[in-house]
């Protein structure tokens, strides 16, 4: 088993992959070099086979250790720092609607939306910058989709293998940049779409090692508080459907990453404390890895 990531060595972007508790280089020599992992992606399934033997060769102890790195010292980025698209889904689980208020089931159309992936996109750490825009900046942790390969009108029954992993997302809100009234205008663009208010990582984790993405618990912490306990059976559109939908208006290609909704326990709905620069974010995604950001001032 193993995870696609990007770390940075000396100012540069490096692509790697995870074992166990190291990050293994793959811009090296032989058949084991590609520049990003985007790069990976655009030729997933046959890239895929080639860092598995890898992986396995590592976790076998048959790989010279002379470009590995501790995870606890690597500058980990966000793994797809380049893709074309960042879409995201919106009121697709269950208990998030029900606790704002609304009726628990499908509307008529599947919400969903881009973010501009350049700028929203960050990885660990001290990475995401509260707009000084917004008094009520708030937090959801939803399964990322990251895609394997171009899609157009796929069949619902197709749509999970062109799926190539999975990744830990951060779905940032100002709430009081999203007025609903009147009902046609609904500002996600300052909302929810401003630089680094969407982080993603460590990893992605293929498709082929998580057993079932529709029953994964998810966990967010503030500042050590559990405040998100949710399971992705409480989805409302499953993964295939929501490719499938997307693929009807849109082509998917490899690298874009669809955030796939949260689970009840946002500041909005629960707390009503929202954050503020320091405050840190730890999620939790069974099967699929930890991500820890933590707020700056802007």
């Amino acid at each position: 088993m193993f995870g696609l990531a990007t770390i940075a060595i000396d100012g540069r972007s490096v692509p790697a992959i995870r074992v166990g508790g190291h990050y293994w280089r793959v811009d090296g020599g032989g058949e084991h070099r590609w520049s990003s992992i985007r790069q990976i992606l655009d030729d997933w399934p046959e890239a895929f086979g080639r860092l598995d033997e890898l992986a396995e060769a590592i976790a076998a102890g048959t790989v010279a250790a002379t470009a590995t790195i501790a995870a606890g010292k690597a500058n980990v980025l966000t793994p797809v720092q380049y893709p074309d698209k960042l879409l995201a889904v919106g009121a697709n689980y269950r208990g998030h609607l029900t606790e704002m208020g609304l009726r628990a089931e499908k509307w008529s159309s599947m919400p969903f939306f881009l973010r501009p992936p350049q700028t929203s996109l960050v990885g660990p750490g001290a990475t995401v910058i509260k707009p000084r825009t917004t008094n009520e900046f708030d937090w959801e942790i939803e399964l990322a989709i990251v895609i394997g390969r171009t899609m157009k009108d796929v069949p619902v029954h197709e749509a999970l293998s062109g799926v190539a992993g999975f990744s830990v997302g951060f779905d940032m809100s100002c709430r009081d940049l999203i007025p609903t009234d009147p009902p046609l205008y609904v500002d996600l663009m300052r909302g929810k779409a401003q630089d680094t208010m969407a982080p993603l990582g460590p990893v992605v984790v293929p498709r082929q090692f998580i057993r079932d993405p529709q029953n994964l618990s998810l966990k967010l912490w503030v500042n050590d508080v559990l405040t998100q306990d949710g399971n992705t059976d409480d989805m409302l559109y499953s993964i295939p459907e929501m490719v499938a939908e997307i693929s009807r208006y849109m082509t998917l290609v490899p690298g874009d990453i669809l955030f796939t909704g949260s689970p009840a326990g946002s500041a909005k709905a629960t707390t009503g404390r929202f954050l503020e620069a320091g405050d840190r974010l730890r999620g939790e995604i069974e099967a699929i890895g930890t991500l820890d950001v933590e707020i700056v001032a802007a």
